[in-house]
């Protein structure tokens, strides 16, 4: 990831929370963000097993967590 595509990802999050503050829609605009740019190690986060971030990555991704239905 180049220096200015982290622009971008920051200017999606920023938005998310001054449009309307809802802290699980910025985190939604964050990890859509960061995938668009090939973030692709989301399990290596220290809040991947955290209940909010799951239930975000949950909606985002079904597929992923198919085997635990």
């Amino acid at each position: 990831m180049g220096w200015c595509s982290a622009t971008y990802i920051f200017d999606q999050v920023v938005k998310a929370l001054k449009e309307d503050g809802d802290k699980k829609d910025a985190i939604t605009q964050l990890i859509v963000a960061l995938e668009d740019g090939d973030w692709d190690c989301q399990a290596d986060s220290d809040y991947y097993d955290d209940p909010e971030i799951q239930e975000i990555f949950k909606e985002l991704h079904p597929n992923w967590f198919e085997d635990e239905e």
